[in-house]
């Protein structure tokens, strides 16, 4: 597990209380279970890069660059004998760091699914992803995937509109496709979300029938199906369930070639 050890999202926006990083620090101590790594969103967290690096000498390490406050011929100087992967995010300008880098030290993070403003405005079935088939043949440890969510997540949700259900599933070639089953009621104040969820239910209920063998049957579709999701944050949930069982299908359907993380 690659963890975050100066983190800034959500509570930690403010900065990380003591209370939080006195009982993580066992946690992160743990060699077997956790590979520290280190954000780089300021020009002050590119000026500890050095000193993160020499904290956690011969230990595997991450680096999350989500801005490109240190140049990429720097940084590659500073990983260079370091077992690392460094993970670019688009905001980062990725394409000078995945130049510089060697391929086996670098992944790209950047977020596939075509957010929409409303769920209402979800149409037919959309392409998703073929980065888990390219990573390996490119050289890669490994690929990014926020799943078929919007990019600012939570768990919850206010009184909806419609409700939208994104489930994955793959086509002919092995890439990852998003079918968008979304509810006929969409004025926020006729319905609930549990009703919503029904209306979506059975639409997906529907292409089931019409293609059984379209989807990964995974935990998360069974809930779908056996109604067993009454809520926003489950709703969620089980999309997210369904998704990375499909990506965990394909991955083993795909012979890949051994990287070299050296």
């Amino acid at each position: 597990m690659y963890l975050i050890v100066n983190p800034s999202q959500g509570e930690f926006e403010t900065g990380v209380p003591d209370t939080w990083r006195q009982p993580i620090s066992e946690f992160v101590a743990d060699t077997s279970l956790v590979y520290p790594t280190h954000q780089v969103i300021s020009e002050a967290d590119a000026a500890t890069l050095s000193e993160f690096l020499e904290r956690f000498q011969g230990r595997r390490v991450g680096v999350v660059l989500r801005q490109p406050h240190i140049s990429a011929q720097d940084l590659a100087a500073e990983v260079d004998d370091r077992d690392v992967i460094v993970f670019v995010h688009a905001s980062a300008n990725p394409r000078t760091y995945l130049r510089e880098l060697p391929a086996g030290k670098c992944v790209e993070v950047a977020a596939s699914f075509n957010e929409q403003a409303r769920n209402a405005d979800y149409g037919a079935p959309e392409w998703f992803t073929s980065s888990h088939l390219e990573f390996a043949n490119d050289g890669r440890p490994g690929f990014s995937d926020f799943g078929p969510l919007p990019r600012t997540f939570s768990f919850g949700g206010g009184r909806p509109g419609a409700v939208a259900i994104h489930l994955s599933y793959s086509d002919g070639d092995g890439s990852l496709w998003i079918h968008h089953f979304v509810s006929d009621t969409t004025d926020r104040d006729l319905g609930d979300a549990a009703s919503k969820i029904a209306e979506a239910v059975r639409k997906l209920e529907a292409e089931v029938e019409s293609n059984p063998e379209k989807f990964v049957e995974t935990a998360g579709l069974q809930a779908y199906l056996a109604n067993q999701v009454l809520g926003l944050p489950s709703n969620k949930r089980q999309q997210l369930i369904h998704h990375l069982a499909t990506v965990a299908a394909s991955l083993g359907d795909i012979e890949r070639p051994a990287t070299n993380l050296d």
